[in-house]
């Protein structure tokens, strides 16, 4: 009866047709109250509104407004259940789940499966796991933390985005390529690719001494937080069909990986470049790394202060502009420091990006790192003081300094996943 008096308190009463925010719900069998509203027939959201409201709401927060309103359920629940978090503290209560398997309701909500680097090399998961797979009709993703797991079965071939995080890995370790290669090459739907190296952890991975595996054949989107797997990528008799590549490059031996791009000319349409070290950009600077005829569509840099600026129109002289709508220039300043802005080129840069004649979207901003050395993935963006101002011809077109754009809908979710420390502290605290 409680429940059913908050809902009245939360929700319309069923008597009030036109009243459905989220547009996809049958009216709820339970008693309510009745109450005349004078409150005017308010648009169903799309779904696509729907999943960006409650992207941003914790899980606490999800399951009180699912017992509150029957209207939410089916909303929290697709979000709840969207990632799953694996340990070994949790592992064998998730393998009770399935018991007997007619229990198991969240499975089609499932599309992401994140594995701790606990349990990557146990049992469990190349014995135990694989059996569920079939439960989860619709996953897709595949993020491992820590170690390279063994083989893994076939039931994991569904697999089309792999993420492997190294930053349960000692920072300066000897590692071979061939492992990783070897592990991503069971994957033969894979389209994203995605190694990174988070909190410090920075293992020392070798060159291509020996033949290993080729890279999946579908594979379009590459992000590497270090670039000497690039060579691996572009090396193989078949390449991929690759249109998008992000690399970091914070060592001297990603310079020499980048020739690895020319390789590519004919299908990259995107490029993200993140040079977080003053030696290295200067290197980069001097020889040219791309080929002449690459036509990209969008064109992303992250450098030094100092840097950013004489990178990007090093690049414009490299490749082909015509074909390019998107730049983005992330200004990297450490933190407590401050540059003095009219050093930069602010008139070349300006002419160089007025010139380009498909240019339909800029994005001139500052990002605040650690004077100690910085990750790029852990930063602060701002607007550029004065840019607008000091770069009037792209001004007057583009709006330069707005940093942020259209919500981008099939980006990876950021509540938390289901299974993990926090996501249960959630269901505790509620």
């Amino acid at each position: 009866m409680f429940l059913s008096f908050l809902r009245n308190l939360a929700c319309m009463p069923s008597n009030y047709a036109d009243y459905d925010p989220l547009g996809t719900i049958e009216p709820s069998a339970w008693p309510v109250a009745s109450i005349t509203w004078t409150l005017s027939p308010i648009m169903r959201l799309p779904p696509e509104l729907v999943h960006l409201i409650i992207s941003c709401v914790d899980s606490t927060m999800l399951a009180t407004c699912s017992l509150v309103c029957t209207l939410w359920m089916p909303h929290a629940r697709a979000r709840m259940f969207r990632r799953l978090s694996i340990s070994v503290s949790n592992a064998h209560r998730f393998g009770r789940l399935f018991e007997p398997l007619s229990c198991v309701s969240f499975g089609s909500h499932v599309r992401e499966i994140e594995l701790d680097g606990s349990i990557i090399c146990d049992f469990w998961t190349t014995q135990v796991l694989p059996k569920f797979i079939v439960d989860f009709p619709h996953l897709n993703t595949l993020t491992l933390f820590g170690a390279v797991p063994p083989p893994l079965p076939s039931a994991f071939q569904v697999i089309t985005h792999l993420e492997i995080n190294y930053s349960a890995l000692a920072p300066r370790i000897t590692c071979t390529i061939s492992p990783v290669a070897g592990f991503v090459s069971m994957f033969p739907r894979l389209e994203v690719l995605k190694l990174t190296q988070e909190n410090g952890a920075y293992p020392d991975f070798g060159g291509l001494s020996e033949p290993i595996h080729p890279p999946p054949p579908h594979l379009r989107r590459v992000d590497l937080d270090n670039a000497v797997f690039l060579p691996w990528i572009t090396s193989a008799t078949h390449k991929p069909p690759i249109s998008a590549i992000r690399l970091d490059i914070s060592r001297s031996e990603s310079i020499k990986a980048l020739e690895s791009l020319r390789c590519l000319s004919t299908s990259l349409q995107s490029l993200e470049l993140i040079i977080s070290d003053l030696d290295v950009g200067a290197s980069f600077l001097k020889p040219n790394r791309l080929d002449p005829t690459t036509q990209l569509r969008t064109l992303r840099i992250q450098a030094d202060y100092s840097q950013a600026a004489h990178i990007l129109l090093k690049l414009f002289s490299y490749i082909d502009t015509s074909c390019l709508a998107e730049v983005s220039l992330y200004f990297a300043i450490p933190y407590l420091d401050s540059p003095d802005p009219s050093l930069l080129p602010w008139s070349d840069l300006d002419a160089a990006l007025a010139a380009l004649p498909s240019l339909r979207r800029l994005t001139v901003v500052q990002v605040l790192v650690s004077p100690q050395g910085w990750r790029s993935r852990i930063n602060q963006r701002m607007l550029l003081p004065d840019a607008a101002h000091r770069m009037p011809l792209c001004h007057r077109g583009f709006g330069v300094g707005k940093s942020s754009g259209a919500a981008d809908l099939d980006s990876r979710p950021p509540s938390r996943a289901a299974g993990s420390r926090r996501w249960l502290s959630d269901l505790h605290a509620f």
